[in-house]
């Protein structure tokens, strides 16, 4: 389906839309050629579910500004 389209950096934060028309958020990965969904704090064994390139429609950065720093513990 992207064939034309440029692929993100690897291991960018995007929100990438499936061939069901699905809005997902997650990470692009160049080595398996896949956007991975971001499911939740289970942890970084839990890779959550893959979606190959040829299966996504279209995709763009997450706006990195809009989210707090990983490296950054809130605690309230």
């Amino acid at each position: 389906m992207m064939k034309d389209r440029k692929l993100p950096e690897d291991q960018s934060l995007v929100l990438f839309t499936d061939m069901n028309g699905v809005p997902r958020e997650g990470t692009y990965k160049k080595a398996s050629k896949a956007f991975i969904e971001a499911i939740g704090d289970e942890g970084p064994e839990d890779t959550g579910n893959i979606y190959p390139e040829e299966d996504i429609v279209s995709w763009e950065y997450l706006d990195k500004k809009d989210r707090p720093n990983p490296d950054i513990m809130i605690i309230l």
